[in-house]
């Protein structure tokens, strides 16, 4: 018997991010997924983006997003503009909506966006490595290389983002694709996403936008050698951005408000930062 073809969705929904354990075939679901609902497919191209916004190399920016964090980065606010840049990408796209985001801590990023449908693609480990052994051949200690890969991606969005990568309560589905083949999987997501719930309104478009552009003027703050170390306030809405904070010089303040004045979308920069000169200097004895 034929599978009857699913309907066609609402265009009100527009944002699945899916959190894809190694080897359980996320990426796949992600691909057929955004194929039957004509969305955008974004996952590798958010590291490619943002690594040529950055002028670095996407070796590094993989490393930070999937490895485990080091006790430096532990410690510090290391590559503070990497995860910055990243995540700017990200709420771009979430911002284009009708789009189906994979990995980079996507699901993480965009948790707190109502009509967001959060997935999370997983299957025992043993599974997981067969999968691999038949995807790129032989793999040597392939059960190590999926159990290694889930430990530091899991202490990277602890590290990150403050929640468990497994805690079922950080998604709307779990799917289990050792039962589940993609065809199938792709039809339960599309089925979950007729639920209202999960349809966009006006006011959650306008959140979307808004955080895109707060998402942006932070990564354009923090790449800039002459505005990383400010530390200003900001925020943003339709289009208005508010910068505040307190600079020791002029042409510090005037690098801030040129840089954000520059953005594509910021139709107006409201600046109350404060100049304030250091003290003068004691003379000497």
């Amino acid at each position: 018997m034929r599978r009857q073809a699913l309907p066609a969705l609402k265009a009100a929904v527009s944002i699945v991010t899916i959190s894809a354990a190694l080897g359980s075939s996320g990426e796949a679901i992600g691909r057929a997924l955004a194929e039957e609902l004509t969305y955008t497919f974004a996952d590798r191209e958010i590291i490619l983006k943002a690594a040529e916004r950055l002028g670095q190399g996407v070796a590094e920016l993989e490393r930070l997003l999937e490895s485990r964090p080091t006790l430096r980065e532990r410690l510090t606010e290391t590559r503070r503009d990497y995860l910055a840049a990243v995540e700017a990408v990200i709420w771009e796209f979430a911002a284009q909506d009708n789009v189906v985001i994979v990995g980079r801590g996507s699901t993480f990023v965009l948790q707190r966006i109502r009509h967001a449908f959060r997935v999370r693609a997983t299957a025992p480990i043993h599974v997981r490595a067969r999968r691999l052994e038949t995807e790129r051949g032989l793999v040597p200690d392939a059960e190590d290389v999926v159990a290694r890969s889930d430990r530091d991606w899991a202490a990277r969005i602890r590290h990150l983002y403050d929640v468990a990568l497994d805690d079922s309560l950080q998604y709307d589905l779990v799917l289990n694709t050792a039962r589940l083949d993609v065809p199938t999987a792709v039809a339960t997501i599309r089925a979950a996403l007729a639920a209202e719930r999960f349809h966009a309104t006006p006011a959650s478009l306008a959140e979307v936008r808004d955080r895109c552009m707060t998402a942006r003027v932070h990564a354009a703050l923090l790449t800039n050698l002459r505005t990383r170390e400010l530390g200003l306030f900001f925020s943003c809405r339709d289009g208005q951005v508010s910068l505040s904070g307190r600079v020791a010089r002029d042409d510090q303040r005037r690098a801030a408000e040129e840089l954000v004045e520059r953005l594509s979308g910021v139709t107006r920069v409201l600046s109350e930062i404060v100049v304030i000169l250091p003290p003068p200097t004691p003379p000497g004895p």
